[in-house]
């Protein structure tokens, strides 16, 4: 799999939301929609395809069911 520099940049970004004050002091239900609304975002701009917003997907599911236990 490559990765454009542009793709990184968007990455990166996604994740940041973890170092982000705001992000980490909302509830888990918060912090799982951000990321599913980031990474739908992802993909209709086309920084993703079908196999990494899959991914993505599965580490917000992932984060999601750690931070509500």
């Amino acid at each position: 799999m490559t990765f454009s520099v542009y793709q990184i940049d968007e990455l990166e970004a996604w994740l940041a939301l973890d170092d982000d004050a705001a992000f980490t002091a909302g509830t888990p239900e918060y912090r799982y929609e951000t990321r599913l609304a980031m990474v739908d975002d992802l993909k209709c701009r086309n920084v993703v395809e079908d196999l990494e917003w899959g991914k993505l997907v599965e580490e917000a599911v992932g984060a999601y069911a750690n931070e509500s236990t």
